[in-house]
């Protein structure tokens, strides 16, 4: 059974059927199906910066297998798990990361703390209680995969690599179903396609375990508090119990994403934002902690998600596209080099000292 940890609204979140894409159907423009369903999903992500997939042709048995690949993974015992472990800093971004790890935050929650003398330990008075584990394309020349020894979890390598591959796929769907509903033109889109790199997107598992009632009495805890994703766009599945979060941008609510067979939540991120000038928003979502209260006497459940972060290559200027820039519609954004980009807003989100 779902468990929503706050009052939030309660619209539900749009389910965009892109399976047109799944077949060569000649020309884009001249294909009716593709460009309707291009379109119902631009419509959908100018309105709020996300939507549910459906028709995406990942089978419901390849979600639950690479869940149960995760539950493996989080089963094992911390030792085992830091034989992968995530390094100090920010790069790379790859391998294990404990409890209380990595924290996540937002532009405004640093604009909160410029006073303070140690912004990250300011952000770091709440704890992100989850552990993750990070996964790139094993031929990515910037960040190299850390992976557990074979005897700890067999093929658990070989199982991720392939699921890494698998919703690389699926993002280039994504992709070119975004420029068809677009209207972009070939040079256009060409600018669109460097939006997303088979080098240099990052697979993610994540594991937010239980959360007693006396924990919450206790201690100051978050299981992923309100933020964007840095990246192009990002795919998620979650499991059945749901929890996430993403606020609407017009009404200012939180919306749940309620789990649903054979759909997977797609949000909008950072570069596609700044390369539609603000026609596509990035995502406000979070998996936030209920107040005590609201808690049962059993606690907070587990909880098991698997995001797919789209990036552009490492060295890549990401600039506005010409056409979003207007005398009603005034360029926001400087061009920004994407790795550089991406060092600025993730400054604190691994603390040298919080292995």
């Amino acid at each position: 059974m779902a468990y929503h940890p706050s009052h939030v609204g309660e619209s539900p979140i749009q389910t965009v059927d892109i399976s047109p894409f799944l077949t060569e159907a000649g020309d884009s423009f001249d294909d009716l199906g593709l460009v309707r369903a291009g379109q119902a999903l631009v419509r959908a992500l100018h309105t709020l910066g996300f939507v549910k997939i459906s028709g995406h042709g990942i089978e419901k048995h390849e979600i639950e297998t690479a869940l149960a690949w995760s539950k493996k993974l989080f089963d094992l015992s911390y030792e085992d798990k830091m034989k992968a472990p995530h390094p100090a800093g920010n790069m790379p971004h790859r391998g294990y990361s404990g409890i209380g790890r990595e924290k996540v935050y937002s532009s405004a929650d640093v604009e909160a703390n410029t006073a303070a003398d140690n912004i990250a330990q300011e952000l770091r008075k709440i704890s992100d209680f989850k552990e993750s584990y990070e996964i790139g394309s094993e031929d990515d020349p910037v960040q190299q995969n850390i992976w557990l020894p074979d005897d700890v979890l067999p093929d658990f390598r070989r199982r991720m690599t392939d699921l890494y591959k698998r919703l690389y796929g699926v993002s280039e769907l994504l992709l070119r179903a975004i420029g068809v509903g677009l209207g972009l033109n070939d040079e256009e889109r060409t600018a669109l396609d460097r939006l997303i790199s088979d080098r240099h997107c990052q697979l993610r598992l994540l594991h937010y375990p239980t959360v007693s009632k006396s924990k919450l009495q206790n201690d100051l805890i978050a299981r992923l508090p309100p933020h964007t994703d840095w990246g192009t766009f990002t795919i998620l599945f979650q499991d059945g119990g749901g929890g996430l979060e993403l606020k609407s941008p017009r009404s200012q609510e939180f919306l749940h994403a309620e789990p649903e067979d054979e759909t997977f939540v797609l949000n909008i991120g950072d570069m596609l934002q700044r390369f539609t000038n603000d026609y596509f928003i990035s995502a406000l979502h979070r998996v936030s902690v209920p107040k005590v209260d609201k808690v049962p006497e059993t606690g907070i459940p587990a909880r098991y998600s698997i995001p797919f972060f789209t990036c552009p290559d490492f060295t890549h200027v990401v600039e506005t596209l010409p056409r979003f820039i207007t005398t009603e519609t005034p360029s926001k954004y400087e061009p920004v080099r994407f790795d550089e980009y991406g060092s600025l807003v993730s400054k604190y989100q691994y603390g040298r000292d919080n292995l």
